[in-house]
């Protein structure tokens, strides 16, 4: 009985996805033919255009661009947000970054905006920091022990996936004996 509800909720969808395709697509009498040749009085009048080209009046409306904000960013402020900018290329490039409530973070700069920047310092979570935010200007430095440490982590991953892996079909079964 189990199966019976299977293939018809099968049938079901297939059959959903086959009628809107078929609905999808356009009519033979929709489309009507287009002129491949211009008449004489048209060939006449393109001719007297010559190099001039009238252009058409668009369609779509012109859309207004919103001023930006302006940042007030401090001389110092700017001069860390020029050396993200230089430290930012390089998307493999680790960068220690110190704030001024004493921590310190390292990780790679992933996005660069006007008043901040996005610094991944984890193999999934990323922080928002804002040069306002900066206690020193970034620099760049080897993290061996960060790459090695972020390595073992995805391992991890790794491993706990492959752990789960036999346990799927279990699940399935308890799962159809509910």
């Amino acid at each position: 009985m189990r199966w019976s509800n299977r293939y018809r909720a099968l049938l079901l969808t297939s059959g959903f996805f086959i009628a809107t395709a078929a609905f999808a697509q356009s009519q033979v009498d929709e489309i009507g033919s287009l002129p491949t040749t211009l008449s004489p009085e048209q060939l006449q009048l393109a001719s007297q255009l010559g190099s001039v080209v009238v252009p058409e009046p668009s369609l779509r409306p012109m859309r207004r661009q919103l001023p930006k904000p302006v940042l007030s960013l401090t001389p110092e402020e700017i001069s860390y947000r020029e050396a993200v900018g230089k430290l930012g290329v390089d998307k493999h490039r680790f960068v220690h970054c110190e704030l001024p409530n004493g921590k310190v973070r390292t990780g790679v700069i992933t996005e660069i905006r006007d008043d901040g920047f996005t610094l991944k310092d984890g193999i999934i979570v990323s922080q928002w920091i804002p040069f306002t935010d900066l206690k020193a200007t970034p620099r760049p430095v080897p993290a061996v022990g960060t790459r090695i440490g972020q390595g073992f982590k995805w391992a991890g991953v790794g491993l706990g996936v492959a752990a789960l892996i036999p346990l799927f079909p279990f699940v399935f079964l308890v799962w159809d004996g509910c």
